[in-house]
């Protein structure tokens, strides 16, 4: 999906800009995403791409630009107050708690209770029914603890969790780094699952291979600055190579 989509961006990045000092790590950022749409984001280790995130999560505030969410202007204090809105972002170490079951890291912070006590019976049973709409299956228990699981599985609780809460967008931060290719194949399925419910994901992934089999756009961010949007049409890795690397491509066309 490129830009002017059919719906309204749920996300838009007017002139986004961050500064630390006399560093520039993002600068005039326009960028709008849409619901129903798994975004690429491609860029060089420095290109701005963690401060992007970081700005759109809640865990920087901007120097200068502005964001809007569904249309209104986006005031992100800190990391809770994006996912507040409707914004839930994936680390690589997932925040989730080895220690704990599934369905208490699924449900954390937002606990079912009856007046003290936690409604573990019921956090189970709903952890279980949206896990397995999303693409997880047989998954028996949702009361053993998280460190039983892949890091496929992980990434599903954490995508799932997402879906639950009828959250607007997602962004993950390398999403199948160091997963096998089957563990691979199913975060992705997990991605689609929750683009097919309607969730703006953002993807952010250093394996051109591995993104260009499920982002349906990419953004190119170059030196801090988006240099490239364009529709998935089935660019060569060395293609996309060359916008990460050059910061755009002259031979093809870059909406």
């Amino acid at each position: 999906m490129e830009s002017g989509g059919p719906r309204p961006a749920v996300f838009v990045a007017e002139g986004l800009s961050k500064r630390f000092g006399s560093v520039v790590a993002l600068e005039g950022v326009d960028l709008a995403i849409y619901p129903g749409e798994i975004l690429g984001l491609l860029g060089d280790n420095g290109a701005g791409k963690s401060t992007f995130v970081k700005l759109a999560s809640g865990v920087y505030r901007p120097s200068s630009g502005r964001i809007l969410f569904e249309g209104k202007p986006a005031n992100f204090h800190s990391a809770a107050d994006a996912r507040h809105a409707g914004i839930e972002t994936v680390h690589q170490d997932l925040g989730l708690i080895d220690s704990m079951s599934i369905a208490r890291n699924f449900f954390l912070g937002a606990e079912l209770r009856w007046g003290p006590f936690l409604r573990l019976a019921r956090m189970q049973a709903e952890t279980r029914e949206i896990l397995t709409e999303i693409g997880l299956q047989n998954l028996r228990d949702a009361g053993q603890d998280v460190s039983r699981l892949s890091g496929g599985e992980r990434q599903a609780i954490s995508i799932g969790r997402a879906v639950a809460f009828q959250k607007k967008m997602i962004i993950l931060d390398e999403p199948t780094s160091a997963l096998s290719v089957k563990e691979t194949d199913k975060v992705f399925d997990y991605m689609r699952k929750a683009k097919d419910r309607g969730l703006a994901v953002v993807a952010v992934m250093h394996n051109l291979a591995q993104i260009a089999a499920v982002a349906d756009r990419f953004v190119v961010f170059w030196h801090g600055r988006k240099t490239a949007d364009f529709a998935n049409a089935g660019q060569s890795e060395t293609d996309l190579a060359q916008y990460i690397h050059l910061g755009a491509l002259p031979s093809v066309d870059a909406h």
